[in-house]
């Protein structure tokens, strides 16, 4: 991995290049960022040009330090993360892996690296294990905390790392990025990169996965009929959505599935009457993201008034804050499609 091959993040990669330049970087960092948002990428590129035999602007990616960082071999370059099974990094991890290893000196290059993945589930324990590292370390140490919430750390640990926090991307570069390297057409890139909200891995993931496009085809079903459903049909279309979800636990697939579905689900939803509203604001629908269907969202916009609009994107956030609060599943998809509908007249 290099810097080069990292799409944005200008001001943290101008960070660390300059610290590997100039031999003046600290020997603990925090990225902090959401999942998908490249806090991996940019601590390999960083990893891999500290260790670098020949680095100028980047890393060569040609010497055997770089061969062996890229293919994830090289010695001096470790990475920690929890056990299976476990949902902390714990104590005996944190000794294991950095506390007892970290005296022993690199193996074949100048410093030693430790990636630690998911670093906020390090119980306070394992915390403190790894502070007194952190806080008088070997010259040839360096500790990468990757992490989707700095605020879980302990404040000694805060004050004693250097902090880089991911930075959204904009959506036309990401939808440069589908196009260009995943040959995703135009309005689907478009509409993949606005849901991404600015996560490069998120976008990817979803532009490449196939369950994505399946959700959305149910969702633009649900919002064209949802305004003209019976109660039966109601109740059928939020057992279908039951079924699936029963479905996929036999599958051997856990709850957190279901609940990115969910989640998946609300998002395109909000999406969708965000088209409606923005259609009915301004008639232009060169502006939508559900393009191909322009011709239910204007029918919508026309039937639908700007204070129905309104209620049904707080029956929305409504519907988010039940399922949150572990409001019966589907008790809350019923109240939100009857709301759909009575805000659609």
């Amino acid at each position: 991995m290099s810097f080069s091959e990292i799409i944005g993040q200008e001001d943290a990669k101008s960070l660390l290049k300059n610290a590997v330049k100039t031999g003046n970087h600290s020997h603990a960092y925090i990225f902090s960022g959401e999942k998908g948002s490249g806090k991996m990428m940019l601590a390999e590129a960083f990893a891999t040009m500290l260790q670098c035999e020949n680095p100028s602007d980047d890393a060569c990616g040609e010497c055997h330090s770089c061969k062996q960082a890229i293919s994830h071999n090289n010695p001096d370059i470790i990475y920690v993360h929890r056990e299976e099974g476990k949902s902390n990094i714990s104590v005996d991890t944190v000794r294991e892996q950095i506390v007892n290893d970290v005296d022993i000196k690199p193996y074949s290059n100048k410093y030693k690296i430790y990636i630690v993945e998911e670093a906020e589930r390090m119980n306070p324990q394992a915390q403190n294990a790894i502070l007194k590292t952190i806080e008088e370390p070997p010259e040839y140490a360096i500790i990468i905390l990757l992490t989707a919430n700095h605020n879980a750390f302990l404040q000694t640990i805060l004050s004693r790392c250097v902090l880089i926090q991911m930075k959204s991307i904009d959506t036309e570069s990401i939808k440069r990025i589908l196009q260009s390297k995943y040959e995703i057409v135009d309005y689907q890139s478009e509409m993949v990169a606005t849901f991404a909200q600015g996560n490069v891995g998120k976008a990817i993931a979803l532009a490449t996965d196939s369950s994505f496009n399946e959700v959305k085809d149910q969702v633009v079903s649900l919002c064209k009929r949802a305004g003209r459903m019976e109660e039966n049909q109601i109740a059928d279309e939020v057992k279908v959505i039951k079924e699936a979800n029963d479905s996929d636990k036999k599958a051997g697939d856990d709850e957190k599935k279901f609940q990115g579905f969910i989640e998946q689900m609300l998002d395109l939803i909000t999406l969708w009457y965000r088209d409606v509203l923005l259609y009915k604001a301004t008639l232009n629908d060169n502006l939508l993201l559900f393009k191909e269907n322009s011709y239910d969202i204007q029918e919508q916009a026309q039937r639908c008034s700007y204070y129905g609009l309104n209620n049904i994107v707080d029956a929305i956030a409504e519907a988010r804050a039940r399922l949150n609060a572990n409001v019966n599943f589907e008790l809350t998809i019923t109240l939100l499609i009857e709301s759909i509908k009575e805000n659609s007249k």
